[in-house]
């Protein structure tokens, strides 16, 4: 069995980190290069989900520039299949059905698990394996228990469902959803479905799905996970720019050609026994590979570090990519992560005590209210300004979204604020067009609890970091990339929400604008020297104060009696 797991896994697996490890000096940044050669070096070890998870984690801003992040599910499989096949022998000793009763039990357990992580830490409910675990354990099931023999009309009806099911959940699932949790279980549900009922006899749906062209997906299918995100990754990189309709063709397609030459004269020949014939042969040729590519990592990250103890304009700029916001942001006390903190976490004495004869000004929002505090605080030092910020749901009434960052809105909008009354509350988010309405409705039930309401609209936000765009200008690109990387409906945004803002009697700082004074021209990207965003669109310390002193022209905080 695991002969068989090493040659169907292992071969593709070296060849695609080969091909990654050796564009990776010439297209990446030190501190890309150091995370890209590490998570190499974990995917060989079948670790690839451990790093990540005590790393940036898979939801972090730089998942996108990672041409090896995806490799952390291989890790999950790789780990699952060295304890469960054992386990699996000892339950099968005392019969079928105790082995089956027993992975029922397992399943339910890690898919338990899966449901409560995924509201507490998803990093955590998304890369350990115990959480993951009941995913694979669902195939299992279906070998444990066929589908019952059913009429041909209703087999006909499930296969389509089912297979309706997972392109329906291809389409509909996006980032934000609380995944893995019980959505998970949709696709694996229907997937289990299909394989149970084209075990034993023929659908359209099951017709259907072998055809050629399908079945020869299917026979690349691993190769092509292995290749497609690492060419889409650094074609992204060096485009700067949003992918457009007709390069994300010629992307999938040059990810089928990659896969096809890999399954052919990779792939196949292991798996047929034409290389490495021995099972000896294939475990000491593992091994040699392994410790080969560890060691090629390991001088990557080397380089990487040499690199960036003598950076020339460009290195000292991608240097932004790793910026630690937890000081300005004050994260994990103003600052709350909603799957990871308790609304306990919040220092109320640090973060939300008024002070008797100064202007209290108190900052409430996501992470684009927390990117403001250190800038509006600098710019307004006769002031206390207070902070109150979350990220998983927005600073509207009745929000939806994670537990913590809901108690907290609730707490600020239902006790802190009518039992305070600040001088100025600053509402801000990363808004999107769906979210004026609530923002109209969550002003007229906030009017008369604070002095003033300011909503700082959407910032300027870009296809990649915008340290990589500007150090990627400083090492001789164009300088229109940053133009053509600035993604434009923040704008549209900008503009619906300014109106509906001032029609509700509150007062509009338009960020975007602040920032963009034309679409034609590029924004105002660095002062100094020094970016003000450090990834698509959060603001540097640097960048929140030249914001808020820009915001303070306006008059948004009615200077005149604030600070004073």
């Amino acid at each position: 069995f695991y002969e068989r797991r090493l040659r169907r896994i292992f071969p593709a697996l070296v060849v695609g980190v080969i091909g990654t490890l050796a564009a990776a000096p010439f297209l990446l940044f030190p501190s890309e290069l150091r995370t890209t050669a590490i998570t190499a070096g974990a995917a060989l070890l079948s670790a690839a989900n451990l790093y990540l998870l005590n790393s940036a984690g898979y939801f972090a801003a730089d998942a996108e520039t990672q041409p090896l992040v995806h490799l952390w599910s291989l890790g999950v499989e790789e780990q699952f299949y060295v304890f469960f096949p054992l386990a699996l022998a000892l339950m099968m000793r005392r019969g079928r059905k105790v082995a089956l009763w027993a992975t029922m039990v397992l399943a339910v357990v890690s898919l338990a698990l899966c449901v409560f992580y995924t509201y507490q830490d998803r990093d955590f409910a998304y890369y350990f394996p115990l959480t993951r675990a009941w995913e694979l354990l669902f195939g299992a099931l279906a070998f444990f228990l066929p589908a019952p023999r059913l009429p041909q009309a209703v087999r006909e009806i499930a296969a389509f469902g089912a297979l309706a099911l997972l392109i329906a959940c291809a389409i509909k699932f996006y980032p934000g959803m609380y995944f893995p949790g019980y959505l998970a279980a949709i696709p694996c549900l229907a997937t289990a479905v299909l394989i149970s009922l084209g075990r034993n006899a023929t659908s359209l749906t099951s017709r259907l799905l072998a055809l050629r062209p399908v079945v020869f997906i299917g026979l690349i299918s691993y190769s092509l996970y292995i290749w497609h995100w690492p060419i889409i990754v650094y074609y992204h990189l060096l485009r700067g720019a949003e992918i457009t309709a007709a390069e994300g063709a010629g992307l999938v397609a040059a990810s089928v050609l990659s896969a096809t030459l890999s399954w052919y004269f990779v792939e196949r020949p292991f798996r047929v026994k034409s290389l490495l014939a021995s099972r000896s042969g294939v475990f000491a040729g593992a091994g040699a590979a392994g410790v080969l590519l560890i060691g090629a990592s390991a001088g990557l990250v080397l380089q990487a570090h040499a690199e960036a103890a003598a950076p020339d304009e460009g290195t000292r700029l991608a240097s932004y990519l790793i910026y630690d916001d937890a000081p300005v942001y004050r994260r994990g006390s103003c600052f709350l992560f909603g799957h990871m903190n308790a609304v306990d976490d919040l220092d109320r004495g640090k973060c939300l005590t008024p002070v008797a004869g100064k202007p209290n000004i108190l900052v409430v929002g996501d992470s684009h209210a927390a990117h403001l505090w250190s800038g509006i605080a600098n710019a307004l030092p006769g002031a206390n300004v207070m902070q109150a910020t979350s990220t998983g749901c927005k600073p509207v009434a009745g929000t939806k979204g994670e537990t913590t960052c809901i108690r907290l809105f609730s707490e600020i909008f239902d006790t802190f604020l009518p039992k305070t009354k600040p001088d100025v509350l600053v509402l801000s988010a990363r808004w999107i067009g769906s979210d004026i309405p609530d923002v109209v409705r969550t002003l007229a039930a906030l009017k008369g609890k604070a002095g003033r309401i300011v909503v700082f609209g959407p910032i300027a936000e870009y296809s990649a970091p915008l340290p990589r765009l500007l150090a990627q200008v400083a090492d001789g690109r164009d300088p229109s990339l940053l133009i053509t990387a600035r993604r434009r409906e923040q704008a549209a945004t900008d503009q619906a929400l300014g109106a509906a803002v001032r029609a509700a009697g509150a007062t509009y700082v338009s960020t975007y604008r602040l920032l963009c004074a034309s679409e034609a021209a590029a924004c105002t990207t660095s002062v100094d020297g020094k970016p003000l965003q450090w990834d698509y669109g959060h603001l540097t310390r640097e960048g929140s104060a030249y914001l808020a002193r820009l915001a303070k022209q306006t008059g948004a905080f009615s200077l005149d009696t604030v600070a004073k």
